[in-house]
């Protein structure tokens, strides 16, 4: 009888160890692939935009150019787009109602990001609040915007 006792401890713990080992390599994979950190760490924010110029899942969110999250959703929402963002929660005090959200690149390439301004003024956003959108000046899409519309005028003349 005792054998069997200590043959039941010893299978307990090689089932103890197995669980650990599996709990310090998921930890480690999470930390290695720079996911952003874990679930509990981030918040999901949205914005509305009227385009979204190529933005894809997965895009980066930068705060002040420091890139603090990435897009997780794109979908449209009546005639615009709506852009889910999961950021992390060490940035609320940075991303407040009197935040500006545009869209940007990461390279010359056109790899589109979502850009979001950094204030310390106002109230932090809650999760799933949305960031007010505003066209970035000196984007290729505005100066093709005006350029048609100087055209559309020349040509009226």
């Amino acid at each position: 009888m005792p054998r069997t006792r200590s043959l039941a401890w010893a299978e307990l713990k090689i089932g103890l160890m197995s669980v650990f080992a599996l709990v310090v390599a998921t930890a480690f994979i999470f930390l290695l692939t720079g996911s952003n950190g874990f679930f509990w760490q981030r918040y999901s924010i949205k914005t509305v935009f009227p385009d979204v110029a190529g933005l894809k899942e997965g895009a980066p969110v930068r705060v002040a150019g420091v890139e603090v999250g990435t897009v997780t959703g794109v979908e449209f929402s009546g005639d615009r787009v709506e852009v889910v963002m999961e950021v992390l929660k060490e940035n609320r005090p940075r991303i407040t109602n009197t935040s500006f959200a545009t869209l940007g690149s990461v390279s010359l390439l056109g790899e589109a990001a979502v850009d979001i301004t950094a204030s310390s003024a106002g109230m932090p956003i809650p999760d799933w609040g949305y960031v007010r959108p505003r066209r970035q000046t000196g984007s290729l899409t505005s100066v093709a915007d005006t350029a048609t519309t100087g055209l559309e005028e020349a040509t009226a003349l």
